[in-house]
C-alpha cells in the first residue's frame, strides 16, 4: 500500500497551526536569550562560578563555560600568509545483519590530504577492515552496530593521528565530521572503556606538536551557551531548582550567533561542561572539549553557522586557533553556496560503500568459506522478498 498523503497532509496542516500558536513564545525567549548575552557578556567570572555551582546541583549539566573571551565577541577571519596542510578522515561502515547470507562487517576509512597554495596535488587513502566469524560471535566482545559505529570514530582519528604525525610542514589541521565528544556509549560493553582510552591516548599524541583535531558540526542543534544564559538569569535562585528548569528550551545557540557573527566570523571560545567532557580533563587537562560557532557563509548570503569542537589545547593557542579559522572558511569557499569543508566532503565520497561493493565483499566471503568447507547459510526469506520486489 502506498504511503496515505491525505492523512499525511491533515497531520501537517495541525503541526503547522500548532507551530505557529508557539512562534510568540519563541521570540519571547530568543529576545530574552539576547538580553541574557548582552547583559552578561563580560561577566565571566561570575559565569564560571554560576556553572560551578549548577554543576554541584545536578551532575548530569551540559553547558558552555566561557574561557578568555566575552560573550558576544566577533572575530574577524584571520589574514594567512600560507594555508596550513589539512588531513581530513570520514568513515563508512556495513552493520551484521543476521539476514544475510553471513553475518559481516566493514569499516570503510577514507583520508584526503590537500595543503592549498602549494602544487602539491591532494591524495587520497582508503583503510578497510572486515569483521567476520569469530569477530562478530564473542559472547565478551560482541559487534553489535554501536560498537561498528564507535569503532569507525577511533578509525578515524588513529588514521590521521598517524598521517600528521608523518608529516613535516606544522601545523596541520586534522578534521572529522561531527563532536570531538563521544556519544556512541554502548551501556555494560566492556570494550567501551578500552576504546575510550585508545581515543583519549590518540588525542594525547598530538600535544604540543602543532597538530589540531577539530570536530565540524554542520547545522548544529546545540544549545550549550543559552543554557549558560539560563543558569545566569536564575542565579539568584537555589541552584537545586534552577538544574532542571528549562525557561529558554527551544532556542538554539546558532540562532543568537547568526545575529552577531559577520561573514567568516568566529564566536569566542568556549569550554564544555558535561560528564563527557569531565572524563577528557581527567585523562588530560589539555583535552578538555572546547567549542567555537562560525559562520561559513559568503557576505551576500544569510548567515549559516557551523559549531567547531577543538581540545583545550588548541583553545589556548592564538596561532593554531586562526590557523584552523582560517582553513576552514577557504575549505568552504569551495564549496560554493552551500558551504562546507571540501576536503570533509572529498572524504566522506572515497569512504562511502556502495550497496554494490557490500554485496561484492559478501559474494567474496561465501565464495571463499565454501572453498574451505565452511557452511553458509541463505539470505533471510525476508530479505529475499525485500531485494526481489
Amino acid at each position: 500500500m502506498p504511503v496515505n498523503y491525505l492523512q499525511v497532509q491533515g497531520q501537517i496542516l495541525d503541526k503547522c497551526q500548532q507551530a505557529r500558536q508557539n512562534q510568540q513564545v519563541y521570540r519571547q525567549r530568543l529576545e530574552q536569550a539576547l538580553n541574557l548575552l548582552e547583559r552578561f557578556a563580560g561577566e565571566l567570572d561570575t559565569l564560571r562560578a554560576v556553572v560551578e555551582n549548577a554543576r554541584t546541583a545536578d551532575s548530569t549539566l551540559r553547558c558552555a563555560v566561557p574561557l578568555n573571551e566575552e560573550l558576544n565577541t566577533a572575530r574577524d577571519a584571520p589574514v594567512m600568509g600560507e594555508m596550513p596542510l589539512l588531513l581530513a578522515a570520514d568513515g563508512s561502515q556495513v552493520n551484521p545483519s543476521r539476514h544475510d547470507a553471513v553475518e559481516f562487517a566493514v569499516i570503510n576509512t577514507g583520508l584526503f590530504r590537500i595543503q592549498p597554495g602549494t602544487a602539491h596535488t591532494p591524495r587520497e587513502e582508503t583503510q578497510t577492515q572486515l569483521y567476520l566469524l569469530e569477530d562478530l560471535h564473542n559472547p565478551e566482545a560482541p559487534l553489535t552496530e554501536e560498537v561498528v559505529a564507535l569503532r569507525r570514530d577511533l578509525t578515524e582519528r588513529r588514521l590521521l593521528a598517524e598521517r600528521a604525525a608523518a608529516e613535516s610542514a606544522r601545523p596541520v589541521i586534522t578534521l572529522t565530521d561531527g563532536p570531538l565528544e563521544l556519544f556512541r556509549e554502548p551501556r555494560d560493553n566492556p570494550q567501551y572503556d578500552q576504546m575510550f582510552s585508545e581515543y583519549l591516548n590518540i588525542l594525547k599524541k598530538t600535544k604540543g606538536d602543532e597538530v589540531v583535531s577539530a570536530g565540524y558540526v554542520d547545522k548544529p542543534r546545540s544549545d550549550l551557551v543559552v543554557r549558560l544564559l539560563e543558569l545566569a538569569g536564575e542565579q539568584n535562585s537555589a541552584a537545586q531548582e534552577t538544574a532542571r528548569r528549562r525557561p529558554l528550551a527551544g532556542v538554539l545557540d546558532r540562532v543568537i550567533f547568526a545575529g552577531l557573527l559577520g561573514a567568516g566570523q568566529r564566536s569566542a571560545v568556549f569550554a564544555i561542561q558535561s560528564g563527557m567532557a569531565e572524563r577528557f580533563a581527567d585523562c588530560d587537562p589539555a583535552l578538555q572539549p572546547c567549542f567555537f560557532y562560525l559562520n561559513v557563509s559568503a557576505g551576500f548570503s544569510e548567515p549559516y553557522l557551523a559549531r567547531v569542537e577543538i581540545p583545550l589545547q588548541t583553545a589556548q593557542n592564538s596561532k593554531l586557533l586562526d590557523a584552523l579559522h582560517a582553513a576552514l572558511l577557504q575549505q568552504c569557499r569551495q564549496m560554493g553556496s552551500k558551504p562546507y569543508p571540501y576536503a570533509l566532503h572529498r572524504a566522506h565520497e572515497i569512504a562511502l560503500i556502495s550497496r554494490l561493493e557490500k554485496e561484492q565483499i559478501e559474494t567474496m566471503i561465501t565464495r571463499a568459506m565454501r572453498a574451505m568447507g565452511l557452511e553458509v547459510e541463505d539470505k533471510s526469506f525476508k530479505q529475499f522478498h525485500k531485494e526481489n520486489r
